[in-house]
């Protein structure tokens, strides 16, 4: 294995995004660049098929019809009868695998890159009360990603409705105040709700940009006192298992799948004065369900959503720093899909994906376009990118259960962004507006970076290309096929070997200098073994810090 020849300090990565392109933007360059971020990753074949068609709206199309890889579903078929309640651990193992699996191997590509972005707002986390829980885990993810295409309102109610989202940020079991005991309903959902999933903290104009008061001050959209009334709203509802409390009774399966039901004798049925918020105040005498369709409803037209949320869908698939008119594009697609339908995700995926600044931003602001991108990113690229072959591995107690797997477990030794839902807090592993100080002292983002552990991240990458070390420790499987790159290197064909590791790894976008970094690199290691020289070169592209920034 060799070391990366492109050790830059990371802080360049960014500062890379200002080098221009100096390949040419062809068809297959725009088709690799749209691909890397509506999929997982694309292959050199679903590169050439969208390139011969140039059609990327019925590309979206024919994802939209495609249907949904389901994660618990994969599980079932892969430990037949398991023990869900009493095997734990070889379930959290499985939906890693199946999470991988379909990753790399699914069809549904946009609709589970979406649901990943998904998971990075709605987040919820094996760490803490879910620790124990990845039967939930599994089905809150395929949740998400059922929901993908769906309506934002209906992605809302499914959010708040879920036993899972209800342990994590604690609103199962929540009960009215009790005046005798001097309790009072947890504030966790209610904040979270209004700051992560919906209106965020400040109001905001169509393209994303802070309203202000005559001092020039942020205007808040909404104070603790709005928290502790909608506190008040997500009373009374817990799990499908017959107790109210998390601590009455055992918990099932069976409750951690299926949605929370409400109990209207834990529920707080009085007015809640959230005019501020909603534009009404919650009237006396509603259900458990009827108070959460209407605070739903309302938060649903809140103007603030469509920016907020789009801004965010953006940044997950496309660019850290969009356009305020970027922004406002997206939102308008949120108010109204073109026939009067408000929160169509179809829509609003069409827009963020198919924008001008999304096709051809690297052309139009080479300063500040593109995204770092994530660890878990990195990797399902180069599988996808390389067609990498799973195999065949055991689990349960007694190895009873064998099926394919690219067994990518524990190592979080090298990456802090392990597998999906297993970030430490609700705020992700990262927020909209985190970065480096650098940056972010020059009105940039680039929230990706501030989990990037690089040197980890390139020893990892490297062991993943090679097959050596990272395969030894933890036992993976992702055999790449380097069939096409070994024969251009066999073949002489230096130029054409790194234009296709251009197209393939980076949309066109890599630069003249480092193009001649690689093919004096090949010329002067004419005497290594052609199967290692091909896999030193795709190393030195994958950890390489213009790769890291996906344009």
């Amino acid at each position: 294995m060799i070391r990366p020849v492109f050790l830059w300090v990371f802080l360049g990565v960014f500062a890379n995004i200002a080098m221009p392109a100096h390949s040419s933007d062809n068809a297959l360059s725009h088709a690799s660049a749209f691909l890397a971020r509506a999929t997982f990753g694309p292959s050199m074949e679903e590169i050439e098929t969208l390139a011969a068609s140039g059609d990327y709206s019925q590309w979206l199309d024919n994802q939209f019809s495609l249907p949904q890889s389901s994660h618990y579903q994969w599980i079932r078929a892969n430990l037949p009868g398991i023990g869900w309640m009493t095997a734990t651990d070889v379930v959290q193992t499985a939906w890693r695998d199946a999470w991988w699996d379909i990753a790399v191997n699914g069809d549904d590509q946009l609709r589970q890159r979406v649901a990943f972005a998904l998971s990075e707002i709605f987040v919820v986390s094996l760490f803490g009360p879910l620790i124990n829980k990845p039967d939930g885990l599994t089905v809150y993810y395929d949740t998400l990603a059922s929901n993908a295409f769906g309506n934002f309102r209906d992605l809302l109610g499914a959010v708040s409705r879920s036993p899972m989202m209800g342990a994590y940020l604690s609103y199962l079991g929540n009960a009215k105040a009790n005046p005798v005991t001097g309790s009072r309903p947890d504030e966790n959902y209610a904040r979270e709700l209004m700051q992560l999933f919906s209106i965020g903290l400040y109001q905001l104009n169509p393209d994303g940009s802070r309203k202000t008061d005559a001092g020039g001050n942020p205007v808040p959209t909404y104070t603790q006192a709005d928290i502790q009334e909608m506190a008040r709203v997500f009373t009374g509802w817990t799990d499908d298992d017959g107790g109210f409390f998390p601590d009455e009774g055992h918990i099932t399966h069976h409750a951690r799948i299926t949605p929370m039901v409400p109990v209207e004798d834990y529920h707080d049925t009085g007015e809640k004065q959230l005019s501020r918020v909603l534009g009404v105040n919650v009237p006396a005498g509603l259900t458990a369900q009827q108070e959460l369709d209407f605070v739903l409803d309302r938060l649903f037209q809140h103007p603030n959503i469509g920016p907020f949320i789009g801004r965010q869908l953006i940044q997950r698939l496309v660019t850290s720093n969009p356009s305020p008119a970027y922004i406002s594009r997206v939102a308008a697609a949120f108010d109204d899909n073109g026939s009067g339908i408000r929160g169509d995700m179809k829509a609003v995926i069409r827009a963020v994906l198919l924008d001008p600044e999304a096709l051809s931003g690297r052309q139009g602001n080479a300063i500040s376009f593109g995204k770092v991108r994530e660890p878990l990113l990195f990797i399902t690229h180069l599988w996808r990118a390389f067609h990498a072959a799973n195999g065949l591995h055991k689990r349960g107690w007694n190895d009873e259960y064998e099926y394919r797997s690219f067994n990518f477990q524990y190592v979080r030794s090298f990456l802090q962004q392990n597998a999906p839902l297993e970030a430490l807090t609700v705020f992700n592993w990262f927020t909209p507006d985190d970065g480096p100080s650098e940056l972010v002292n020059d009105g940039l983002v680039a929230p990706e970076m501030t989990i990037l552990g690089i040197e980890g991240l390139h020893h990892l990458m490297m062991s993943l290309v090679h097959q050596t070390y990272t395969y030894e420790v933890h036992n993976m499987t992702a055999s790449l096929d380097v069939s096409q790159e070994l024969a251009l290197l066999q073949a002489g064909s230096h130029e054409q070997l790194l234009e296709r590791l251009n197209v393939l790894l980076m949309a066109g976008s890599m630069s003249g200098e480092m193009k001649q970094l690689l093919l004096d690199y090949l010329n002067n290691h004419s005497s290594t073994a052609p199967d290692t020289l091909v896999r030193n070169l795709i190393s030195l592209v994958v950890t390489s810090s213009e790769y890291a920034v996906q344009r």
